[in-house]
């Protein structure tokens, strides 16, 4: 029997669309700090804020936007933010206070939220149940090549020339975002019940089929947070400063060339069978991290990283969409993100209190212990549930 075909012009579109949207997101998160103390004078504190507030925001966007385009469809919205997040850019460059800057975040952030809800929509939709591990394990990796490419483009900009020339660099990018947006074909997600109203209730934010999993994302991005903010820190630390730099290059080079090979596994054996080594290889990825004294230790660590973390966060995601219904796959792909951003949105902030306990070395030590806990969250509310499906469609011996 025929497969069915994962990558139409819509599935290419909808991945350039998470590509572009994260490139901005992560050349931002990257540099925003940085422009706060060194433009505006401000402390790491208003730095940190700068960042919070964008990632505050979009987990607020996220609690209204999977209802949202559940009742107005998928691509209005998707056009709708898409337009705002372009403007948002382009009002950096006329931040000329820090007051005004965080106002602009703040937008930005939440049109963030609704563009990747509706893209991820269309996304769950374009994609073939019968290749849902494979086709979304792809679609998480433009996010996971953004991850590599976002910061470098944005540090070395920094380096050599200005904000601003940055800022103008991803209006560029942003732009590209649009057209393929207007070129994606319109998805039916749009609810079949023309009476159904715009009114929020608890089950309209989140899909409780996808809650499960939704969990075992916060604990595995909980851990994973302390790389975002502050491996640049812990790698100048450690006397390896220009290593971080390079970090999530190949982090994403290890990701793409084994995607291939996990998103078919992923369809073929189902998620326990993939997922519990690539949560191991993260575990380890990140006990290398802890121990590492030379370059190629912090190169094999973002490399072990890459595998476990990007191949396990895309089949979380293939599971939230998987376990709900249909017409709840918008809900459900919000829920799963919602559960993501708040892990990223609070651990930096944990983790800079335990900085001001212990070394960056102890951190990254302590995050191996929380990972691994992170295996037993997984099997408490996902695995041994997918155990038992097994053991309960196995033919029973006479």
């Amino acid at each position: 029997m025929e497969r069915p075909k994962l990558w139409t012009k819509n599935f290419l579109m909808i991945w350039g669309i998470n590509f572009f949207t994260h490139t901005v997101f992560y050349s931002l998160l990257a540099t925003v700090t940085l422009h706060v103390t060194t433009n505006f004078g401000m402390n790491q504190g208003a730095a940190g804020l700068a960042v919070g507030i964008y990632v505050l925001m979009a987990l607020i966007a996220r609690l209204f936007a999977g209802k949202i385009v559940e009742v107005i469809g998928s691509k209005k919205i998707l056009i709708i933010s898409s337009i705002c997040f372009f403007l948002a850019i382009i009002a950096h460059l006329f931040a000329s206070t820090f007051f005004l800057l965080i106002i602009i975040r703040a937008i930005h952030g939440f049109t963030f939220g609704f563009l990747m809800t509706s893209a991820g929509a269309i996304m769950a939709d374009v994609v073939p149940d019968e290749r849902r591990g494979e086709g979304t394990g792809y679609y998480a990796t433009a996010m996971n090549i953004a991850m590599a490419i976002g910061p470098f483009i944005g540090l070395i900009v920094m380096r050599m020339a200005t904000f601003e020339m940055l800022i103008w660099i991803l209006v560029v990018i942003g732009f590209c975002n649009l057209i393929s947006i207007f070129l994606t074909i319109s998805s039916p997600t749009k609810s079949r019940d023309s009476k159904v109203s715009l009114t929020i209730s608890l089950s309209d934010v989140f899909e409780k089929k996808a809650i499960p999993i939704g969990l075992c994302i916060f604990a595995l991005a909980l851990g994973y947070s302390s790389l975002l903010s502050f491996l640049s820190l812990y790698t100048t630390d450690i006397g390896h400063p220009s290593v971080g730099t390079y970090f999530f290059v190949v982090y994403a080079i290890a990701l793409v060339l084994t995607r291939p090979i996990t998103g078919r596994l992923f369809d073929r054996f189902g998620e326990n069978w993939l997922t519990y080594p690539m949560l191991a290889i993260l575990v380890v990825g990140f006990l290398v991290l802890s121990l590492a004294n030379s370059s190629w230790m912090i190169l094999l660590a973002s490399v072990l990283i890459g595998i476990g973390y990007g191949t396990v966060q895309s089949n979380y995601l293939a599971i939230a969409i998987k376990e709900a219904d249909s017409h709840r796959k918008a809900t459900a792909t919000s829920t799963f993100f919602i559960f993501m951003d708040l892990a990223i949105a609070v651990g930096p902030y944990i983790y800079g209190l335990l900085l001001g306990q212990m070394s960056y070395r102890s951190v990254y030590s302590w995050t191996v212990i929380w990972l691994l806990l992170s295996i037993v969250v997984y099997f408490v509310f996902h695995g041994r549930k997918v155990s038992n499906r097994s053991r309960q469609q196995l033919p029973l011996e006479n």
